[in-house]
């Protein structure tokens, strides 16, 4: 049996639209999530930006270039017949939840960008393109940092990391009990027994049929897709956690009705899910038994 056909790799400008991808949209703002707005932003700092500056990304890509060659070729000899994807393979992906934790992204460098971002772009001069001038020179700062500076945000992004597997677990494991709570109320009742026929003596009236009521409306996915709408919180506590990369954590904290009924307050729910380490039923767990 043949191996899987192996992906074709990314370019060198792909290679770095993902990386600046999270910085681009918070950047430019909510409507920056369009896929052709962020490419179109990426594609301005690419052309700005120096050799030096692009040379890792073409190393990089080069070198997935050659191990994606000799991976086909190995796939070929091996009786492999190399496939086109249709669009509808690509059309058939499920949506993202916009409600999953986010996957940070940019490395140590993001990290950096991230902290130093309001200083560099105060320090750019007047007329300057603030997108493209910025990455440029916060791209030039990183490279001139020796490994031990770079040390502290390459950490930090691996924290992160550390905690966005911890979150996804943790998302992964209630999406599946929704899904089986969900499956519980769309499960159609048994039919009524059929009465005995008994022998006729005298005919009767045939009752009225009972008129259903209203009530148990709308269950089963309705119902689940309410309950999972998004809570409003605080604009300054949701910025701060979104900083942190526990927004969705946050959000799941609270909305579930348990901690609604304490009526604790936006930061804190915020405070509870940082003492967590971004875990939701920990959180959870120590606002109710406070």
């Amino acid at each position: 049996m043949a191996a899987e056909q192996p992906k074709k790799p990314m370019t060198a400008f792909f290679l770095y639209c993902e990386e600046q991808r999270p910085i681009i949209v918070k950047q430019l703002g909510e409507g920056a999530k369009v896929k052709g707005a962020v490419i179109k932003t990426a594609a301005a700092q690419w052309k700005e930006l120096s050799e030096g500056i692009k040379a890792p990304f073409e190393t990089k890509a080069a070198a997935a270039k050659a191990e994606y060659d000799a991976a086909l070729e190995r796939f070929k000899q091996a009786g492999g017949e190399v496939v086109r994807k249709r669009k509808a393979d690509k059309d058939a992906k499920p949506k993202k939840d916009k409600n999953a934790p986010k996957k940070p992204a940019g490395g140590g460098y993001g990290q950096y960008m991230a902290e130093n971002r309001e200083k560099i772009v105060k320090s750019l001069p007047s007329g300057s393109n603030v997108i493209s001038d910025t990455a440029k020179l916060a791209g030039a700062q990183w490279k001139a940092l020796s490994d031990d500076e770079k040390k502290p945000y390459e950490e930090r992004f691996l924290q992160k990391m550390q905690e966005y597997k911890a979150a996804m677990e943790e998302y992964k494991a209630q999406a599946a009990e929704d899904n089986k709570s969900e499956a519980a109320e769309e499960e159609p009742s048994p039919p009524p027994k059929k009465a005995k026929k008994t022998e006729k003596t005298e005919k009767t009236p045939t009752p009225p049929k009972a008129v259903k009521s209203g009530k148990g409306k709308g269950r089963g996915k309705g119902a689940a897709k309410a309950a999972k709408e998004e809570v409003e919180i605080d604009a300054k506590v949701l910025a701060e956690a979104t900083e942190l990369g526990y927004e969705s954590a946050l959000r799941n904290l609270a909305g579930r009705a348990d901690v609604k009924d304490l009526k604790k307050s936006d930061k804190d729910l915020f405070e509870a899910i940082k003492k967590s380490g971004g875990l939701v039923n920990p959180a959870r767990h120590a606002l109710l038994g406070a």
